[in-house]
């Protein structure tokens, strides 16, 4: 239990992490 939901943590955090990245490039494009 414990570990799965670590897991869905990380995995939150990792799409979190890749829209911002995505955000900031197409931000630094305009």
């Amino acid at each position: 239990m414990f570990k799965s939901r670590v897991f869905i943590v990380e995995y939150v955090c990792s799409i979190t992490g890749a829209v911002i990245f995505t955000f900031c490039q197409v931000f630094l494009c305009v």
